[in-house]
């Protein structure tokens, strides 16, 4: 892509454009504005091709996409009915609590998928389906050292891309609430 290969980028629109259009409607309620969103940002891409530098491109749609979506939140103006709809909203702690839970599982799932598969394997059976490491040695015949090697750079990675992602929060909570 980055040789202008529009092949290779209608490729990738055409493998995320459900996915990320779906995102930015959750954020946005507004089937329009989403549209607007995502062709800014493949846009964006398309113009910056030679520039950026992306080791995961999912993890680079989403979070351009969810900024994006942010920067076009800031620009709409709330009107009095806008707010009086905010606050009628009774959005308990649990809620809010199954979203983040939500929000993280996704996250993981995506910083998953950048691992070899072998590594995503081993992962998914210690963390997901509660198998030992001896479980998970014995199954793809390989030693205990190797499975707790494997889980780790697993885990590493993880908390690498969770950072990544999750390092714009603050900014955005501190908008939100003022």
């Amino acid at each position: 892509m980055k040789d202008g290969n529009d092949l290779a980028f209608r490729c990738i629109y055409n493998r995320y454009w459900k996915r990320l259009i779906a995102y930015t409607y959750n954020i946005l309620n507004d089937k329009g504005l989403a549209e607007d969103v995502l062709q800014d940002v493949f846009t964006n891409i398309w113009i910056k091709r030679k520039e950026i530098n992306v080791t995961s491109l999912e993890n680079y749609l989403f979070v351009s996409v969810r900024n994006k979506s942010i920067s076009q939140f800031r620009k709409m103006k709330f009107t009095t009915v806008d707010n009086e709809i905010i606050h009628g909203l009774n959005l308990s702690e649990e809620s809010s609590d199954v979203i983040e839970m939500n929000d993280l599982k996704h996250s993981i799932k995506i910083a998953l998928e950048d691992l070899p598969s072998r590594c995503k394997e081993i992962f998914y059976m210690s963390r997901y389906e509660n198998y030992t490491n001896e479980e998970i040695a014995e199954h793809f015949n390989i030693t205990k050292r190797t499975v707790e090697n494997q889980l780790s750079l697993a885990l590493k990675h993880v908390r690498g891309n969770l950072k990544k992602i999750w390092s714009t929060i603050p900014s955005i909570l501190f908008y939100f609430i003022g």
